[in-house]
Parts: C-alpha cells; structure tokens; sequence
C-alpha cells in the first residue's frame, strides 16, 4: 500500500484526471486476466482438484475407500465404482453416485443425490448395529442436533444384507423424494430363518410403502411368516400376517399407527384357535404405550374349555417406561363346553373312580356340560393392573351362561390378587349352577390386618343314588398367604366295595404355599348312620380318627399326597349279608400310600348265643390298588363246625374286591371240653372271599409225625350261611411215628399198637340250622392191640352218618384175620356201631376157635370215659386137643370139648377176669403126658405117683378163672370122675383106687401166660426168654440191679394143701 500510495501521487502530478482512470483500468484487466486464467487452470484441473478433496476428506473421517471421478461440473458431479471398506469384503458399493449441485453466491447447495444399486453390509450382534468401516461416520459424535437431513434422494435398486444373532436378513429399498417431506418409495425384508427369545420364526418378510409426511416417516404394508413357533412360552402361529399403518416422528420416539392382524392356525400356552384375527390402534409416545384392540379367535380350546368363538375387545396403556401396565375391557364368546383337559379329567375320574360316588358325580357333571356347552356364551368386563412383580384383576360381571339359559358361573366383584407375599388373594361373590351341575353360593370379603374370609354352601347335589352337601364351608386367607378351611360335609354313595349313608365328615384344613395342604390336625369324630364294604354293613356308629406322626391326617405338598390316622378302638354293629355281626378291636392305624396295622381284632356273626368268631391278634397291610398284608395269631370258629381254627398265621391280598389268603398255618382243635379229636396243624392253607363265597383249602397233619392225615376243601357262602367242607384220607400210615390215639383220646384203652393203613372220604354240609355230616373209611389191613388182645388183620369198610359226632350206620362189619385172648383165633367178623355221645356199641364177634366158636357177646361203652367195661367171651365146642396143639405143649395130649364163659372186666385199676368158667361136655376126656420124665431121680413113691398118673380119665372137668390180667390170675381145675387112663402102670394099690370116686381140685396161682410158659419149659428150652432181653443182665453177662424192686408179695402154695378126702 505504501508503495501505491507513493506511485498515486506522481501519476496525478503528470496528469491528474485522466491519469488516474487509466491506471485503474489497468488493474482491473489484469485481476481479470488472473481470474479468468485461474479459472482456467482449475476447469482444466478440476478433476484433480476433486479428487484431492474427496481423498483429503475421506482420510479425515479414516474411510478407506475407493472411486472414479466420471465427470465433475459446476452443477453435476458423478462417481462411479464406490467401494468403501476392504474390497475383498466391502462395507458398500455405490455403482454409480449423481450429486445435483445449484450454484449460488457463496456456498453451492445440494439440489439431488442419486444413488444407482448401492450395496450395504452390516451385522447386529448383542444389541448392536455395526457397518465395518462406515461406523465412524454413521455413529460418530457431532454438535448437530439428531433429525432427517434436507435432502432430495432417488435410490435405485438398494439393497443391504444384515448378519445378526437371529439370522441373516436381507433388505431392498427404491424410492425418490425429498427426506423432510415428500419422499415416496418401496422397502421390503426377507429373512429365511429368525431365531429370537427362544422362538423361532420360518420364511419371514415386510413388504410396504415408504413416505415421509411433513418429516413423519410412513410405512404401509403387511409383515408376514409363514410359521413361529416359540417352545419356551407356549407360543405357534401359522400363517400369520399383520397389516401395518404407522408414522414416527422426526427423531423415531414417538410412533402411531393401526395394525390388522390374522392368523391361521394358533396356540399358546395350552390352548389353540383355528384361526385369529384382530385390528387395533396404537400410539407410542415417551418411551409408553397406548393401544386399542379387538381380537377374536375361532374354534378356541384351552385344556379347561372349548369355544366356538371367543374375543376380547378392550384398551391397553403402560406407564413409566412400560414399567406399569393397565388394560380394561370386555370378554365374550360362545359355544363354551369343557376343554380336553377338563373333559378328560372328568372322563378319569368316572373310570377310575367306578365302584365309588365319585363315578356318578363325575358322569353327570360331564353330561350336563356337554349338554350346556351347545348355544352357550361368556360375557364378561375385566381391568387388569401390573406394576413390577404385582398384578391384579378386577371383573365386575362375568357370566357363563348355558345353552338352556341358566347361568352355569356367575362372578361378580371379583378381585384377584397375584406375585404379592403369600401367594394369590381373592375376593368377590361366586355363583354355580345349571340342570345337573352342583349350585354352589359363595361370597368372598377383605379383613382388616389383611386377611380374606370366604363363605361357601352347596345344597344337596344328587347323581343317581349319590348325594353330597356342604351344609357350611369357611376360607380364612391370612397375611402371610396361609388358608384355613373349616366346615362340614355330608356324603351317600358308593365307597370302594362298599358305600356310606349319610357320613358326617368335618372338614378342618390349611394350606400354604410353602407347606402345602394339610387337613385333620387333630383327633376328628366321624359319624354315619350306614357305612358298607363288600357285604359288611355296619349301622348308626361313631368312631374318632387321630393323625399319626406326620401331625395331620391328611398332608399334599411337594413330597405327594398322604393320608395317614388311626384310631384307639373300634365298637362297630351291623350285618355281614344278612348275618349280624359285631366288631371290636384295639388301636388300628393306617396310611395312604402306606400300611395299615390292627391289634386285637374280635368279630362275632350270626345270634349272641351262637357266634361264628374271628380273632385276629396282629394284623398289617400295604395298601394300593392290590392291598397285601400279613396276620397273625387268629382264631377262627365256625359255629356251625364244632372245630376250631387256631394260632392262624399268613399272608393275605385284597383287589377287586377279592379277599386271598395264602401260605397259611394254624391248629384244628375240637371246641368239645371233653376233645374227640386231638389237635391237627396245616402248613401252606389258602383261602379266598369272592364276593360273599368263601373257598378254603388245606393239608391237616398229625403235628409230631408231620403224617399227612386228611385234605380239606371249604365253601361257605355267608349270606345264606351254607356250606360244605370235602375231606379226603388219602392215605393214613399207623405205625410208631403215629397211632390212633394221636388223633382222638376216643382210641384210648380201646386201639394200641396200630400198624396198617386206613383211607377214606368224607362231607361236612351246614346251614343256620343244622350241620351234616358223612363220611366212608376203609381199610385192607389193620393191626392192633385191643383191651382183650392182639388183633391182626382187620379190614372192611366203616360208614359215618354223623362224621363229626362220630356216630357210624348200624351194624358196621369188620373182617378180623385174627384175634388173640390168650389164644389165637382167626378169621373172625365183628359187627358194631358208634352211636351218639361217644357210645361204641358192640353187637358182638365170632371166630372159628379150636372146631368150636369164640364169640364176643354184645357190650356197650362209652368212648374216652373213666368207666367200669366189660367184655365177654363165650367158648362153645372147644377141642382140648385142638387146644394143646395150638399152644404147641409136644409132651401133653388131651381129649374132650369144652363150653364156657370169660367175663373180663376193665377199670382204672386195669383187666381182670371174673367169674371165668370152662365147663367139659359128656362123656368126658383124657389128659395124659406123653413125654419122658426130664429129671430122673424124683425118690421112689413120686417115680411111682408120676407112672400111676401119667393118664388120667375123667367124666367132668370144670376150669374156673379168676385175677388180674396184668397179675396173678387164680385158675380152679376141678377133674370128677377120675380113673387111671391108658398107658399107666397098674399094682394092687391102683386097682384098689379105682374103686373109689375120685375128684380131683387143683388151684392155680399164677399168670396164664407164664404158667403156660414154665410148663412148656420143662421140656423146650427154647421157651426160656433170653434174661438179656428181659433187662436182667447187661451185654457183659453181669446181673443188672433192679431200679426200684417191690416189696415180695405173701408167699402163697401154687398148689393149695390137699382138701380131699375119702368118700364112700
């Protein structure tokens, strides 16, 4: 400036006026002249310039990018091949870019951009979006304030792709227009597979128009998929569309619109619609919604109900940010009848509840809902509240009415409160009803201190036979979210296999979320006038029923459900049948699922005076759908069968109604005090009850010899108190092991030593009035000891007209091979009868005896009695020689026939003969010993006495007995008319003699058997016993002292002094 200042003036001083003009031309040619020769330089270098501002840029914001400069003018400028990011894996590509420029003074203002099939990749990972490299432009920071640029935009062909955690999703876009106003276009979404909060979603897509309304942005167009299926929250459409109408403000925070929504098939948590529909509005201002809607479903079924249509039409609004929600509204439908799960549960209950009142109730409330469910609707009116963890429900009406036009449920007032301490609290009036439903009234009320008190009443309900009342029933909900219920139940119907009338049950329970259900805490009486199982019926009792150590009789909670009590005794009365019956018992205690334990069980049927009695001293069962258990100590007495079942023990099954007994022992004993019969045990005896029959089966055995002695089978029918027992002896072995006095004391003193067999058959038949019996019993071969000898062989058949009481038809006939009273007879035959009150009758008994007859004349005695018996033996035409032959003395020879009697007479001081007399007939017989004289040196007069009277010859010989069996028996022989016999040696003093009449009288003090023994002795050694088998001397020979010797008896001549004398 100094410089021009200095110049200015000497130009004026040369030419003042017209100088300084010229000079200012001057300069402005040349300005001009630079101007138009730097416009110049930049026109033609304007690329370059360009290029070095879009790169200069570029490194700026730290894009990597690359382009072509197609043309750069003052008005128009376009770049072509745009790749931003790595161009093996670009971010975006532009193919082709316009920029529209308007010049103007100052800086120049973008007119259009226009971008040709631009190509955007991104992903959204953890709740983020991200472009690669472009996240440095698009998500940086900057002092402008957020909102739609002024900018006119032509998007040809735009597309975009999008990885995210729910699956790839790809974009096209196309549109023109000004972005703050004015912008129309089309976008639409496609993804082929969306996963999202544990739903996943197939063939997703959006499809709509895009404009933007006085910087509103708009979107029209339907979002669909063509199926979503979320497991996790019980969520499935199919087929779903949603028609959208929305507009959102400059910066996306506030959104409004209408939506339509229809669906095919779809479910949610449990229930399902055929197909959906609805329509609405929304706003979505500050972060809250508000939202009207209308949504109907058809062919609705939940698992509780069905509807052939049912909508919900009502205002939702949320608050703080969503953390309050409200909605209000009104509930319909139609066609409402039970769901699956209700229907089904129903449908259990009367199958699995059969035999019981719970089968009819549950048939008929099925039926009646069916029934009611044609032609019903539900209306009802709802506002719903949530804040936080709380919700709650107000309806003021509900009504399910019913196609007969009968409220089934009628709710008003209601209130229901949830996610609060202690659980779900309620409030409100409840009304049930409708043709063949129960009508139930309740009324349900706030506290102060917060708790809830609820009222209910259910007039009698009848189904079929079946009635069920709840005469009062109180709910008290307290603070902590505990309820007690307390109240009365009356119940007639069926029971399983049996049925109650009229059962007063009290009803005292609590519940709890955190303990659950528990119900009877304390000892709760129980009344019924009728309580029936199987055919027991008892009447018009009481009993008090205890809770066992769990402290409740009846307990549900996360262990399951229980049911345990027990009660200190039983007094209960009925008929079993039509048989009284009368039941007592100690403590008795049971659990469901569990056991049950009884002690001292006592049971009496039929009259007072005379019971049929079970007594049952421990008894326990697992209880189930198959009850098992096991008994002992039972008594069992059949009043009609005079035996007793006792010390019984075993396992026992009760199902279906069917009462099993097995592997069962007990003791038959003879109830009579005076027992006939000893007592038999059974091992393994089984006994079943179908209905009122009862089967039993068992093996009765000898119990020291474990001998099998008869097979029972039992049938008793215990309403007609008939029944029969079948008994069969296969096969009864006597020997040592096992004798006859082992079953009955009737045998005693009557049968010892038996040794054989014996079967037979038998029948038992009673009524209420009478007991039979019968009975056949055979034998091919039976020994035995009897009071009057041995008999051996018996064999026959013996039948019973009174098997129990021991009583035989008349005139029983056994064969008897032989019988030996001191000599054997054979081949005989008894006849006999046991007649009542244990009297054996004999009629009497034969056997060929020595070419004569032995004979048992009649007797009578009482079995098992302490009595006087007497038994005689009658001898007609016995052969003496027949006699010495038979007891084998070699050295004696007899002749003649005898005729007699042998009374024998046993007591308690043992046998004995009395009266015994042996009477020779005409003409007599000769006795004489045939053998030679053993021992030589006799002295001369008795040489000369034993060859005098080696053979004598009588007229009349009389042999009487007397004594004890078991002692000395006294014998008198008595020998008239004796003469010399054949073969004597005669002199002058025997001939003498035979002059004379001479009678002879021998006494005989001795046992017969060892008189007959020592005899015999004298000249057969043989019949000398061995002293060893006698006990005398030891195996060494050496003489064994006597345990306990009795006192000697009175010495006493076996041959009296001599009586006779002279005669005549």
């Amino acid at each position: 400036m100094s410089e021009a200042d200095g110049e200015v003036p000497e130009m004026e001083g040369e030419a003042p006026a017209r100088g300084r003009y010229s000079r200012r031309a001057t300069v402005l040619g040349l300005v001009l002249a630079v101007v138009a020769l730097g416009l110049a330089v930049v026109w033609f270098q304007r690329e370059t310039i360009a290029d070095k501002l879009i790169a200069g840029q570029l490194e700026d914001l730290g894009l990597p990018a690359t382009y072509t400069i197609e043309s750069i003018g003052p008005t128009r400028e376009v770049l072509t091949n745009i790749v931003i990011g790595d161009p093996a894996r670009p971010d975006l590509t532009v193919e082709r870019a316009v920029v529209e420029i308007v010049p103007r003074l100052g800086l120049p203002s973008l007119e259009k951009v226009t971008l040709v099939r631009p190509r955007l990749y991104g992903s959204f990972r953890d709740a983020k979006a991200s472009f690669g490299s472009l996240d440095k432009l698009l998500f940086r920071k900057t002092a402008q304030p957020a909102g739609i640029p002024d900018l006119n935009l032509e998007l040809i062909d735009g597309r975009a792709r999008l990885d995210s955690d729910f699956g790839v999703i790809g974009i096209k876009a196309e549109g023109k227009g000004n972005l703050r106003g004015g912008f129309t276009g089309v976008a639409a979404a496609a993804a082929p597979r969306l996963a999202f909060a544990g739903c996943n979603a197939t063939q997703a897509s959006a499809y709509g128009t895009i404009r933007v309304v006085a910087v509103q942005p708009q979107f029209s167009g339907p979002l669909r998929f063509v199926r979503l299926d979320c497991p996790r929250q019980g969520l499935s459409l199919r087929q779903a569309a949603v028609q959208l109408d929305a507009r959102t403000t400059e910066k996306f925070d506030n959104a409004s619109g209408r939506f339509g929504i229809e669906s095919g098939a779809a479910a949610w948590q449990g229930s399902r619609a055929a197909t959906a529909a609805g329509k609405g509005d929304f706003t979505f201002a500050k972060g809250d919604l508000t939202t009207r809607f209308a949504l109907a479903g058809k062919s609705v079924a939940t698992p509780y109900g069905k509807a052939g249509t049912l909508g919900v039409e009502g205002i939702l609004r949320s608050g703080e940010r969503m953390a309050r929600l409200e909605s209000e509204g009104t509930l319909n439908g139609a066609g409402i009848t039970p769901g699956p799960a209700l229907d089904r549960a129903l449908a259990d209950a009367e199958t699995s509840g059969r035999g019981t009142l719970i089968a009819p109730v549950a048939a008929q409330v099925r039926t009646a809902l069916a029934r009611e469910g044609r032609g019903s609707t539900l209306s009802a009116a709802y506002t719903w509240r949530q804040t936080g963890g709380i919700a709650s429900v107000v309806v003021p009406r509900a009504a399910l009415r019913g196609g007969s036009g009968a409220d089934l449920v009628a709710v008003s007032r209601f209130e229901m409160t949830t996610g609060g301490r202690g659980g779900p609290r309620f409030a409100g009036n409840v009304l049930t009803g409708g043709a063949g439903l129960p009508h139930i009234e309740g009324r349900i009320e706030r506290q102060s201190g917060g708790a809830t008190l609820g009222r209910f009443t259910m007039p009698e309900y009848r189904a079929g036979d079946t009635r069920i009342a709840l005469p009062q029933l109180a709910m008290v909900q307290r603070s902590s979210g505990e309820i007690g219920f307390s109240g009365q139940a009356r119940l007639s119907g069926d029971l399983p296999g049996g049925r109650a009338e009229n059962l007063v049950l009290p009803i005292d329970a609590t519940w709890s979320q955190r303990l659950g259900l528990s119900a009877w805490r304390r000892c709760t009486p129980v009344r019924f006038d009728r309580f029936a199982i199987a055919n027991l019926s008892l009447e018009k009792r009481a009993l008090v029923l205890c809770p066992g150590s769990d402290g409740a009789i009846l307990r549900s909670d996360g262990r399951g459900t229980r049911f345990a009590a027990g009660t200190p005794s039983l007094d209960l009365g009925g008929r079993l049948g039509t048989t009284p019956i009368r039941l007592k018992s100690g403590a008795v205690g049971f659990a469901w699922p569990g056991s049950l334990a009884a002690r001292t069980i006592d049971v009496s049927l039929g009259p007072v005076a005379a019971p049929t009695s079970l007594r049952i001293a421990d008894l326990k069962a697992r209880l189930g759908a198959v009850t098992t258990g096991t008994f002992s100590g039972t008594e069992f007495k059949l009043s009609a069968v005079p035996l007793d079942i006792l010390d019984a023990a075993g396992t026992w099954r009760f199902g279906g109604g069917d009462l099993a007994i097995a592997g069962t022992s007990f003791r038959l004993e003879d109830r009579q005090l005076d027992d006939r019969f000893r007592p038999l045990i059974a091992r393994d005896a089984t006994l079943t009850l179908h209905s009122t029959e009862f089967r039993a089966n068992a093996v009765l055995r000898e119990p020291k010899s474990d001998r099998q002695v008869v097979e029972a089978k039992i049938v008793h029918d215990l309403d007609t108190a008939r029944g029969f027992a079948d008994l069969d002896v296969p096969a009864i072995v006597f020997d040592r092991k096992l004798q006859p006095d082992t079953l009955t004391v009737l045998a005693l003193g009557i049968i010892a030593n038996a040794k054989g067999t014996v079967t037979g058959t038998g029948r038992i038949d009673w009524t209420d009035a009478k007991v039979t019996s019968t009975g056949r019993f055979h034998t091919d071969k039976l020994d035995f000891a009897a009071a009057f000898g041995p008999v051996k062989g018996t064999s026959g058949t013996v039948v019973f007209s009174d098997l129990l009481g021991l009583v035989t038809a008349p005139d029983q006939r056994l064969k008897i091979a032989s019988i030996n009273p001191g000599i054997e007879a054979t081949d005989g035959e008894v006849s006999f009868q046991l007649e009542p009150e244990s009297v054996l009758a004999v009629n009497g008994a034969s056997w060929p005896f020595l070419d004569g007859e032995l004979q048992l004349k009649p007797t009578r005695m009482v079995l098992g009695a302490s009595e006087v018996r007497r038994f005689t033996l009658q001898v007609t035409g016995v052969n003496s020689a027949k006699f010495i032959e038979r007891m084998e003395l070699g050295n004696l020879s007899a002749s003649g026939l005898f005729d007699g009697t042998l009374p024998l007479v046993f007591d308690e001081n043992g046998g004995r003969i009395e009266g015994g007399m042996l009477v020779s007939r005409p003409p007599g017989g000769n006795v004489s010993y045939v053998g030679e004289l053993t021992y030589k040196d006799l002295g001369t007069m008795a040489n000369f006495a034993f060859q005098a009277l080696r053979s004598l010859d009588y007229k009349r010989m009389q042999i009487a007995m007397d004594g004890e069996l078991e002692g000395e028996i006294v014998t008198r022989v008595r020998f008239d008319g004796v003469r010399q016999g054949q073969g004597t040696k005669r002199n002058f003093l025997t001939r003498r003699f035979e002059k004379l009449p001479i009678q002879f009288n021998v006494n005989i003090r001795a046992p017969f058997q060892k008189l007959v023994g020592s005899f015999k002795s004298l000249y057969d050694p043989s019949a000398v016993r061995d002293p060893r088998e006698l006990g005398l001397v030891g195996k060494d020979g050496k003489p064994l002292p006597p345990a306990a010797p009795p006192p000697p008896p009175e010495k006493s001549p076996d041959i009296q002094p001599s009586d006779s004398r002279d005669r005549p």
